[in-house]
């Protein structure tokens, strides 16, 4: 969860749902390979849930990075080492990259990917997701200190321009894209009379549901789903609230 977002004992479907869909990616791709991973670098872990999610499938070494901790603010879990700046990490150390929902915080992406890249091992992975689509840019995205959104062809020209090769490219959630435009042109039409109410659309904070509830899991699995079915479509996949990319580094 974005640390933004933080004070709620409880997890929203669609953070439960990202973080089983992000763990399978990963495992996939760990049983794929002939060389598994070392190191995993979480970077904008946020409150380290899905380090820890990780951690219990991942015997290798966790790099949490999250700009929000403060210094000492954090103490290290067995195998997950906690930083606020990625330039604590040595170069060319991480096999694997999560940035689940982060590049579109970073003002300056060129920036940012340059100083990543000096920290992948020549054979580094990164899974990616984005919010999608600028349509649906509303005061919640400015909430959550978003800078944009994304569409197919924006995530794969920032990549490609710094240096990256995308394996993968889809959509995913494309229920909750419909629900969220819905809601979002019904929160347009009601805005004057409700101050800030776009604000709280898609707040995680506000799901108050049990992890073990029954409307929980059943918005998971009907989400997993969701993942699972544009997974196979791929790049036929056509629109949803997020974007995914696994990507390698490019050649030299």
């Amino acid at each position: 969860m974005d640390l933004l977002e933080t004070g709620s004992e409880y997890r929203h479907p669609w953070e439960l749902s990202r973080a089983d869909c992000l763990i399978k990616c990963f495992l996939e791709y760990s049983v794929s390979n002939l060389h598994p991973p070392d190191t995993v670098a979480d970077i904008g872990c946020g409150d380290l849930f899905f380090s820890g999610q990780l951690a219990s499938f991942f015997s290798g070494k966790i790099f949490a990075v999250d700009t929000g901790f403060e210094n000492d603010s954090v103490e290290n879990l067995t195998n997950i080492t906690v930083y606020n700046d990625i330039d604590q990490i040595e170069n060319n150390s991480i096999d694997v990259v999560i940035l689940m929902d982060v590049l579109e915080h970073v003002e300056d992406l060129d920036k940012f990917l340059t100083g990543l890249s000096k920290k992948l091992t020549d054979k580094a992975v990164l899974f990616i997701t984005v919010p999608a689509f600028m349509h649906l840019f509303s005061e919640h995205d400015v909430f959550l200190k978003h800078h944009r959104r994304y569409n197919k062809k924006s995530l794969s020209a920032v990549l490609a321009d710094n240096g990256f090769r995308i394996e993968r490219l889809f959509y995913f959630y494309s229920s909750l894209y419909i629900l969220r435009l819905l809601q979002f042109i019904v929160t347009r039409l009601i805005s004057k009379r409700m101050k800030n109410s776009d604000k709280m659309v898609g707040n995680l904070a506000l799901w108050k549901k049990e992890e073990n509830s029954l409307l929980t899991r059943f918005i998971r699995a009907i989400l997993n789903l969701d993942f699972r079915a544009n997974k196979t479509l791929g790049r036929f996949s056509l629109f949803g609230l997020s974007l995914f990319a696994k990507c390698d580094k490019g050649p030299v």
